[in-house]
């Protein structure tokens, strides 16, 4: 297919933008995730119809924008994942991180489940729920992209970070009003942030990390 060998061709350039080199396994598995994405087009609203001929532009590449800010991560967790992004490009590039990914909108759930199948990825779970309602383990790493403003979102991110973790959101370069309109919250629930400029291989977008920590104070 023309267009999947395209997206591939973009990936492999932009991965090696970011210095990042990967196996022909690793190209296998996103040419997997390509043809999944194909052939959920007309059956659930995972993209937007434009993005479905820019996918390594739009989803692929800026997913793993953050691949040169983890070290010691093990247990994370995406928070919206929709379509699988950012968790699932990440995880193919880092499976060693185990991962949950919650999205309560059932037939979302449901591609997330055959993506992951369909992939061969372990270590890797889909909760069918919504974040804030989730009682099991806490993370190090919480990762956020497209799933909500961060003053919405950091009492959930409080419920569900371990000690010494993190949060990231992934956000459009113009976060200065968003991050005022948290402000409030972070310092209530003990958060410090940072902000990370960054631009995505090829297309040169500026996108900004929000990176959450949380102060915990003996």
């Amino acid at each position: 297919m023309y267009l999947e060998q395209r997206e591939l061709e973009v990936l492999k350039k932009g991965l090696g933008e970011l210095g990042v080199d990967v196996s022909n396994t690793v190209i296998d598995k996103f040419r997997t995730y390509i043809k999944i994405l194909y052939d959920y087009k007309h059956r659930l609203h995972l993209l937007s119809h434009k993005d479905y001929n820019r996918i390594s532009l739009k989803h692929f590449l800026p997913s793993l924008m953050i691949l040169k800010y983890l070290s010691y991560e093990k247990n994370a967790c995406d928070i919206g994942a929709g379509a699988g992004f950012p968790s699932i490009p990440v995880k193919i590039l880092k499976p060693e991180i185990n991962f949950t990914l919650f999205e309560s909108v059932k037939k979302k759930a449901h591609f997330l489940e055959v993506l992951i199948q369909e992939l061969e990825l372990s270590g890797i779970k889909v909760e069918p729920t919504r974040a804030e309602n989730y009682e099991g383990e806490k993370f190090d790493l919480i990762l956020i992209r497209a799933a909500g403003k961060v003053k919405d979102l950091v009492r959930t991110i409080d419920r569900l970070i371990l000690p010494q973790g993190r949060a990231i959101f992934y956000k459009s370069a113009a976060v200065e009003t968003e991050i005022r309109q948290a402000e409030e919250n972070l310092f209530k629930l003990n958060f410090a942030y940072s902000i990370e400029r960054v631009t995505t291989p090829i297309k040169k977008i500026p996108m900004a990390l929000i990176f959450l920590n949380k102060k915990w104070y003996q």
